[in-house]
């Protein structure tokens, strides 16, 4: 935090770590006759008395309103003016005498981008109404922080509350219908990382919200993990350019959201699988730019966004599926003839909770750092930093069982995947030419799945094609669910003789087993029947 102490008056300064101070009340009158550096001095400083600007992040002035109010950017000689007719008197002199005219618009535009007249104000990167954990860790505190020059936050909001007690946030996730004890975690590490979106920028997951069928409560486990920060959705599309204009329209803002959530995805005709590269490419960009016509022009920002998908029906690509934190609700019974004991969790509960369980979810965070801020090591993901430390929070916490659904997810949500694991679990452990695996898809149905329209012609094209994709996926480990329950296998591949003849064979090698329940099984803790 910053001294606002004060600036000897009527002296002019050159940009410090001290503000100036409260300026006397009398007029500015900019002096037509003097130089140009001598009225941008002297204006800057008088503006910068008033404590209410800081030098944006890409130039030009941010005005911090009262609390609760949206930041206001100043980036034209238009915007500028009526401020400092009604903060200062401005008024323009020449020749000695007063002229009732406004300062022209060249110098007012040129004003906010000359150092001579910005360097009075302290710099800023973000504004904000809710509290932010900064890259140390620390979390804002009312007023201005800065951390370095290309870290600085104005909170406008109060004192932040932190609670050691879970109790508000054990009682919500006790009621969602959770698959297992993963998801119900991975809930949880949605929700930090959304407390803290300003670290690991380009190096955050997509929060997957997945369940079995409609009004399961993915919305409201995106409700949960967004707290008491701004969630923004949008509708997808099959075609990727109607998703990147709703994106770059959403992320511009004003107000800028901290969750973006592209909602409800689900699959159009002749699609087989949800997809995104704009959202591929921008989750991993740390300084993306935003820019789409229609929605104004390029604008470049740090990469503080979390993006969330939610969607019932349909698999998504394997290229978002690595990049995600999924969390799969599987409801049982008839979803609207249910009780639930915190009444409705999505419009009561979490409304009247939501500021008791960011409180809880930031002594999460500084239970952790007390501990010396141990990092979870052992916890595979290709965000490997952000998994470290959302790991090292949750472990320190009682949470386990974080990301340990992450190869499930992948294999059931990712069409190949599937079907790979069902021609595993079809002929498990026998080493196969690809000429006999493609009968095997065939009879299964699942060439549309496995095999590309270019190599569908024969039976040998569809085993070239089915060998070429299994070589892909040679050491990796799928999943299939059946009736007996979820099978693992890893995918093998050799080049040796068999019966006197070299021959390149593969092979589904079980992995593991975890048997179905049955309805003699207590339903999972959480269930709400």
């Amino acid at each position: 935090m910053f001294d606002f102490s004060a600036w000897p008056n009527g002296v002019s300064q050159p940009h410090s770590e001290t503000p100036t101070a409260v300026a006397e009340p009398e007029p500015f009158i900019w002096n037509d006759d003097a130089p140009s550096q001598q009225n941008y001095d002297g204006l800057g400083f008088r503006l910068a008395a008033t404590r209410a600007f800081f030098r944006g992040p890409e130039g030009g002035l941010v005005q911090v309103a009262a609390p609760g109010s949206d930041p206001r950017y100043i980036l034209s000689g238009r915007e500028l003016w009526p401020l400092l007719v009604d903060l200062l008197g401005a008024c323009v002199m020449k020749r000695g005498e007063l002229t009732g005219r406004a300062i022209s618009r060249g110098h007012l535009d040129a004003l906010l981008h000359t150092d001579t007249f910005l360097r009075h104000f302290h710099p800023i990167t973000t504004v904000t109404d809710v509290p932010r954990y900064l890259s140390n860790f620390e979390i804002s505190e009312p007023g201005y922080n800065k951390i370095s020059r290309h870290e600085a936050v104005y909170y406008t909001g109060n004192t932040p509350q932190v609670s050691y007690d879970l109790c508000a946030m054990p009682r919500f996730l006790d009621v969602m219908a959770f698959e297992t004890n993963a998801d119900r975690t991975n809930a949880v590490a949605a929700a930090l990382t959304v407390m803290l979106r300003g670290h690991w920028p380009g190096g955050k997951p997509i929060v997957l919200a997945t369940a079995t069928k409609s009004h399961a409560g993915k919305d409201t486990i995106l409700d949960f993990a967004a707290g008491v920060e701004r969630k923004q959705s949008i509708s997808y599309q099959d075609k990727d350019w109607p998703v990147e204009r709703s994106f770059v329209a959403a992320a511009k803002g004003p107000p800028c959201p901290a969750l973006i959530v592209i909602e409800n995805a689900r699959l159009g005709r002749g699609h087989d699988k949800i997809a995104s590269a704009y959202i591929e490419r921008f989750t991993t960009d740390p300084n993306p730019m935003l820019f789409s016509t229609g929605t104004g022009g390029p604008v470049r920002v740090r990469n503080d966004f979390v993006v969330a998908i939610s969607t019932n029906s349909g698999q998504v690509s394997e290229d978002l599926l690595n990049r995600c934190l999924p969390i799969h609700l599987v409801p049982r019974g008839d979803i609207h003839l249910r009780g639930c004991p915190i009444g409705n969790p999505r419009h009561t509960y979490l409304p009247e909770h939501r500021e008791r369980i960011a409180a809880e979810l930031r002594g999460m965070i500084e239970r952790w750092k007390c501990a010396g801020r141990p990092a979870a090591t052992d916890v595979a993901h290709p965000f490997s930093e952000w998994a470290r430390v959302i790991g090292g929070i949750l472990r320190i916490n009682g949470f386990v069982d974080f990301l340990a659904n992450y190869g499930k997810r992948k294999s059931c949500d990712d069409p190949v995947r599937e079907g790979l694991a069902t021609l595993g679990a079809a002929r498990p452990d026998d080493w196969l030419r690809p000429s006999d695996l493609a009968g095997i898809v065939e009879n299964l149905g699942l060439v549309g799945r496995l095999i590309s329209v270019s190599d569908r012609e024969c039976g040998a094209s569809r085993a070239r094609g089915l060998g070429v994709l299994l070589s892909k996926h040679v050491g990796e480990t799928v999943m299939v669910e059946t009736e007996d329950g979820v099978m693992s296998f890893k995918i093998g591949k050799t080049r040796q003789r068999f019966s006197g003849i070299v021959q390149t064979r593969y092979r589904f090698a079980r992995a593991g087993f975890l048997p179905a329940p049955t309805d003699e099984d207590p339903p999972a803790a959480g269930l709400v029947d």
